[in-house]
């Protein structure tokens, strides 16, 4: 039941950031941003999503960290 809650306000959340941010994009003509925020909005709320559920993500740091030194 707990979950349920903490994914019906995720879900309110990111739709009051969308109705605020997208629709001066599509009235403005502005293709490329409105990707970007689209693409940001939906790789935030699956994160999200996935933490309430209780997946453990990996550490972004750890892969970066390894992407680095294997370049150097």
């Amino acid at each position: 039941m707990k979950v349920f809650i903490y994914v019906m306000v995720l879900i309110f959340i990111f739709t009051l950031i969308s109705l605020s941010q997208i629709p001066p994009l599509i009235k403005n003509k502005q293709r490329k941003e409105l990707i970007v925020v689209i693409s940001l909005l939906c790789i935030g709320f699956l994160l999200n999503f996935l933490l309430i559920i209780g997946i453990k993500l990996p550490n972004p740091l750890r892969i970066l960290a390894t992407v680095i030194h294997s370049l150097l």
